[in-house]
């Protein structure tokens, strides 16, 4: 239209004809965080390992032993990691790690996390950021359609849409994923002790205008383990952050927590065999998104 304004979309930029990226080169570390983990850390050590053979760096195998009472520190050991000892919580093992790792780039993978793709998840993972190509990855992984994810349409997808918007692009389908990747100065020193830790990662990467992208990774599986009192940490979590860096207003939080009880409710009313998963998801994300916004759509 005659009144919208021009807006150049090269914004001046002098366009170059050869790739101006650089490649990193120093060494890496992969941090596991294991708790009893005896019957799979010797494949996730080895794995780690062959990570970064594949990837022709020099690194590390980093496993942090977090209360651990089986056998899981003297097979880690066998199998050519070093372990540091922590505290219960995922939390705390990763902080453990990290104290000791000295590489310039980390990843972490989780110690019950068997993987079925082609390469070792921690080489996909960290190949982008080792060519210069992004700072940090986060595994989007493979999801088969056994059960709907109510945490992405339900929960996040809706909250951070409203809350941290730039940030859903960013993190990908599983944003909840301990598999993941950064160069060493996005990570940071203050983390929760417990399972918050990786939502905690997501926020700090957003907050940090680092160039985050999830990327897709083959089949995989680890031990589903209930957590109930996850969800209503990880809203606490994003609601607080969102007051601090002045998305919200204080007085919003009361609303949305409103809002996070209905969500929850909506999450427990699927029928495993009758509702379809797919179907399921989208009423979610649907509803999550209508309620969260005041009637009057301001806000």
């Amino acid at each position: 239209m005659a009144d919208e304004p021009f807006i150049d979309p090269a914004l001046g930029l002098t366009l170059v004809g050869h790739r101006s990226l650089a490649d990193r080169t120093g060494p890496v570390s992969i941090c596991i965080p294991a708790h009893n983990e005896a019957e799979t850390i010797t494949e996730v050590v080895s794995e780690a390992r062959r990570a970064i053979g594949m990837l022709g760096a020099d690194g590390e195998v980093i496993v942090a032993a977090s209360a651990c009472t089986d056998e899981t520190v003297t097979l880690a050991r066998a199998a050519g990691a070093r372990v540091v000892e922590a505290g219960k919580g995922k939390g705390n093992a990763v902080k453990a790690a990290l104290s000791e790792a000295t590489g310039t780039v980390v990843a972490t993978v989780d110690g019950d996390f068997r993987y079925f793709g082609s390469e070792p998840i921690a080489a996909t993972l960290l190949r982008p950021i080792m060519a210069g190509i992004v700072d940090a990855t986060i595994a989007d992984l493979y999801w088969r359609p056994l059960y709907p994810q109510m945490w992405l349409y339900g929960f996040l997808a809706p909250l951070a849409g409203r809350i941290f918007p730039e940030m859903l692009s960013k993190v990908g389908a599983t944003p909840w994923s301990g598999q993941r990747a950064a160069v060493r100065s996005l990570w940071p020193a203050d983390l929760p002790d417990g399972f918050t830790v990786d939502l905690t990662l997501n926020l700090a990467w957003n907050d940090a205008q680092a160039r985050v992208r999830p990327v897709p990774v083959d089949d995989w599986v680890n031990p589903q383990r209930p957590k109930p009192e996850l969800l209503r940490q990880e809203f606490d979590i994003i609601t607080a952050h969102g007051v601090t860096k002045g998305r919200i207003l204080p007085g919003e939080v009361e609303s949305l927590s409103s809002w996070f009880t209905q969500t929850q409710h909506r999450m427990a009313t699927y029928r495993p065999d009758v509702d379809d998963v797919e179907e399921f998801e989208q009423m979610l994300l649907r509803e999550g998104i209508r309620s969260i916004w005041p009637p009057d759509g301001t806000g």
